[in-house]
């Protein structure tokens, strides 16, 4: 990125600027906030990086130059003069975050590589948005390398006949997978016949699987040709496949055994022509184990297993998939995907993989009415998005984690009084002298009127 590094420290803008560069970022250092101003007003940067106390004029005043450029440039706001107001200001105008000084460089880059992160997502959404929609290679959306190693598994199921096992967690796309699988093979041209074994009743999901003849029990009024019938020459898939009864599930493993299957009250069994594909979004192995599904059938159904990994895992795809969602619903183009809408989208940890997203998307273009900008309460309305799993390098010292919530808690509390000291002080529950001290520490002494 083109960054626009505004720091009066010299010191410290040498020592800024040098990491920045090493991190591989193009960097431009001026010590004057005029002098900055004048920049943004003949030249344009991806990011500004910026004191609040400057000669000339403040940082405020370039955070709102940086953000009306068109193409807005993002800012990052540091100062070691911290008050609630200068937060509250910063963060209305659209800053990305706060850093307080002294803070680590390293904690520099770190909010920096995420503005670089989702800026490419934006450049993406936006090629994506204007690509030819056929080239969306079998209709799975994501340029990663997980992706890719999923198409290749995909093509080479299809060149046999072999049994498909897919896994995944709910919402991955286990069948687009096998709708992949059978367009791209010999039996493209036959029927494709899904069904979800958890969504049959066990009273009816084998004579749904299998067919039956008519008098085969009370209610078999005509003879009923099954899925395994219905998908002919083609392709039959099923989903929950963990969900089989026992009898269905050894119904399953003759008709595979024997390429044949025998309807319920048939005398004469019918050749099975299609290809099968089950779906799991739970482990078979354990359900082997527990005693749930058939051992026998467990090696029958899984000749080419194939995972697909859940969207935390390929975060590199949610351009793509959102732009493929977006072109497919938003066919006039009219709406414009916020930076900001990026950068918590990505923030999401998607229990419900690319279905949940795709849901988002459908929400998001009914809910933004008269908006042409889409914002994160349009995609995920209803209260915070779910974190990433913690790592341990997430997790700061005890000491650091008390600073920041006795820093956050003094914060709220002169926000929600006004600034007033003593109102503050009552809220939280210490003296006056006690709250003063506890600021100067925390370095907030600036905040707040008497």
């Amino acid at each position: 990125m083109e960054i626009l590094l505004v720091e009066d420290d010299r010191t410290l803008a040498e020592v800024l600027a040098d990491a920045l560069r090493d991190a591989g970022h193009g960097v431009t250092v001026l010590v004057d906030g005029a002098a900055a101003l004048a920049w943004l007003s003949e030249d344009r940067c991806d990011l500004v990086v910026t004191d609040v106390r400057l000669p000339g004029a403040d940082g405020l005043k370039l955070l709102e130059r940086a953000r009306a450029k068109d193409p807005p440039a993002d800012v990052l706001v540091m100062t070691g003069y911290a008050t609630v107001e200068q937060a509250v200001a910063a963060m209305r105008g659209g800053a990305v975050t706060y850093l307080q000084k002294p803070f680590p460089v390293e904690a520099l880059l770190e909010h920096v590589r995420r503005v670089a992160a989702v800026r490419r997502m934006q450049q993406d959404l936006e090629r994506l948005r204007a690509a030819d929609p056929s080239a969306d290679d079998l209709g799975l959306a994501g340029t990663s390398a997980l992706l890719e190693d999923v198409r290749t598994r995909i093509r080479a199921a299809a060149r046999s006949d072999a049994t498909v096992l897919i896994g995944g967690e709910s919402g991955t796309g286990k069948e687009r997978a096998a709708r992949a699988i059978h367009g791209v093979s010999a039996r493209a041209s036959q029927p494709f016949v899904g069904v979800s074994c958890a969504a049959l009743p066990e009273s009816l999901l084998e004579g749904e699987l299998f067919g039956f003849r008519k008098g085969a029990f009370t209610g078999a009024d005509e003879d009923h040709a099954g899925l395994l019938e219905q998908a002919g020459a083609g392709t039959l898939f099923l989903d929950d496949v963990d969900d089989l009864t026992p009898g269905a599930q050894g119904a399953l493993l003759r008709a595979l055994q024997e390429r044949e299957f025998l309807p319920l009250g048939a005398s004469e069994p019918v050749p099975l022509r299609a290809r099968v594909i089950a779906a799991t979004r739970s482990d078979l192995r354990e359900a082997v184990n527990a005693g749930r599904f058939r051992e026998d059938l467990y090696y029958r159904v899984a000749v080419i297993p194939l995972r697909l990994p859940p969207l935390r895992e390929h975060l590199e795809d949610l351009p793509v998939l959102l732009g493929a969602f977006l072109r497919a619903r938003d066919t006039a183009g009219r709406f414009q995907v916020a930076p900001e809408t990026l950068r918590r989208l990505a923030e999401h940890d998607w229990p419900g993989n690319v279905r949940e997203l795709e849901n988002a998307v459908e929400r998001g273009l009914a809910l933004a009415g008269q908006a042409r900008i889409l914002r994160p309460e349009h995609l995920l309305p209803g209260g915070p998005l779910s974190p990433r799993p913690l790592r341990a390098q997430d997790v700061p010292p005890l000491r650091e984690s008390v600073r920041r919530a006795e820093r956050e808690a003094i914060r709220s509390a002169l926000a929600a009084t006004g600034g007033r000291r003593a109102a503050a002080a009552a809220l939280l529950g210490i003296s006056r002298k006690a709250l003063w001290q506890k600021a100067k520490e925390l370095g907030l002494e600036g905040g707040g009127a008497a």
